[in-house]
């Protein structure tokens, strides 16, 4: 090995070994100085590489800043990465990237500023566009494709040794270094063979002296911070962590809609009739007591309807228990069926006796809203030859509204319509009635 080269090795084994101690002096001091060296290192990097600094063995052209610094900043990223976890690692990677954007833009406005009178300053390299994009883009890619390597010869399947590990994962970003930066900024040169040359060969021979120390470091750190490698779950560690947080969540999502469905079941249960599956007298009262009191903050009014099966008693005697069960379910999903809004509702108030709540309803829309029920029962044509009024199953409706008043019982709208059913029914059944506190001709002409 040629002298120039010897120097060349052990110029990048000093930057490395400042890089590693920088990093292990994190636990008391913090990474700030850790940062402030890795811009350090990417300002002297960009200054030399636009310099065109390099070194000629036997041939081969070494280029001083890819060859000694560049891998120091690589070898910067892989201990942070690896140790101080992802987020520590943006912000050296933010480090890098904004030196090495912000060194050409120095270089670029001190050659502006310049007059001919000032050669004192030519030593100041002028940057290239061409070669400063195509740093930065490569450096991008270098670090991600860091991160993936590190975890991809960690895969279980691969079971691969950590000194291996370490030197793979060098020698694979160093040498997509080479061929991403050499062909973004020297492709078409007529020497970019012998650059892509030297630099693979430098890059092979940094990563095995450099390999060594990275790798007892590693073992260094781990047992003085008595935690694993993968502690701080790298990419694709978080990766599969978010694989398994989705599956996660995807199993509670079903087991929250398995319970959800499950409560809507039990509420079910619980809210509505068994037999005619319309609400139970139960649900009747919390949401009456909702509406009245939204009615009364609202200054609406609210309106009931209660309604009876016409002689009900016989047709159960008459017809059996099974057959009076049948029309029970029948009228209930009839007077269902003629309520069009959707906070209109229907429940079972006790045997054959069925209650209908008309939020935001005066009296002549309720009393339409009955007789369409009536009807609605009446066509239904079902036979009750022991009915006193028709030869069918018919409706006596008393209905009753107000506008609810804070000194008024709520209870209260409900007792006149079941006195207004009751007056339906002395009237001579199958009718609708109406509580009104004076019978007026208006009354009898709805009537």
């Amino acid at each position: 090995m040629s002298h120039p080269l010897l120097v060349l090795i052990a110029e990048a084994m000093v930057v490395y070994l400042l890089v590693l101690w920088a990093h292990s002096s994190r636990t008391k001091v913090g990474l700030a100085h850790f940062y402030a060296l890795l811009g350090g290192l990417t300002a002297i990097m960009s200054w030399i590489t636009d310099a065109g600094v390099s070194v000629e063995v036997s041939g081969t052209t070494f280029m001083v800043g890819s060859t000694v610094f560049y891998p120091a900043l690589l070898l910067a990223v892989f201990v942070i990465y690896v140790f101080d976890g992802p987020r520590a690692t943006r912000v050296a990677i933010s480090t890098i990237i904004t030196m090495a954007i912000t060194m050409p833009l120095v270089a670029i406005v001190l050659h502006w500023q310049m007059t001919d009178d000032q050669a004192a300053m030519s030593y100041i390299p002028l940057p290239s566009i061409r070669t400063n994009v195509a740093s930065v883009l490569t450096m991008v890619a270098d670090l991600i494709f860091l991160a993936l390597a590190w975890e991809f010869w960690a895969r279980p399947r691969v079971n691969m040794h950590l000194w291996l590990r370490v030197f793979l994962t060098l020698l694979a970003v160093m040498w997509l270094d080479v061929m991403l930066f050499m062909t973004g900024a020297f492709l078409q040169e007529h020497n970019y063979w012998d650059l892509v040359k030297g630099a693979l060969w430098s890059r092979f021979i940094i990563c095995l002296f450099a390999s060594p120390f990275l790798y007892v470091y590693l073992h260094w750190q781990r047992r003085s911070l008595e935690s694993p490698l993968d502690a701080t779950r790298p990419v694709l560690a978080i990766h599969q962590d978010m694989e398994d947080m989705r599956r996660e969540l995807s199993l509670a999502q079903q087991e929250a809609e398995h319970h959800k469905q499950l409560g809507k079941q039990l509420e079910a249960q619980v809210y509505s009739d068994e037999l005619t599956q319309i609400a139970n007298r139960r649900f009747f009262d919390y949401t009456f007591d909702s509406e009245w009191k939204r009615a009364l903050r609202n200054h609406q009014p609210l309106a009931v309807i209660i309604c009876d099966i016409d002689h009900f008693k016989l047709y159960n005697d008459h017809y059996g228990h099974v057959q009076g069960d049948e029309c029970l379910r029948t009228v209930a999903q009839a007077i269902r069926q003629s309520l069009f809004r959707p906070g209109d509702m229907v429940a079972r108030y006790g045997g054959e006796e069925f209650v209908v709540l008309l939020p935001e309803t005066e009296l002549v829309d309720a009393i339409d809203i009955a007789e369409r029920i009536r009807r609605t029962v009446q066509a239904l044509a079902i036979e009750h030859l022991k009915s006193e009024s028709l030869p069918q199953v018919t409706l006596s409706l008393g209905v009753a509204y107000c506008h609810p008043q804070s000194t008024q019982a709520p209870m209260s709208l409900v007792e006149h319509a079941d006195k207004a059913l009751y007056r339906a029914k002395n009237a001579g059944r199958n009718r609708v009635w109406p509580h009104l506190k004076k019978v007026t001709k208006a009354f009898m002409r709805i009537v």
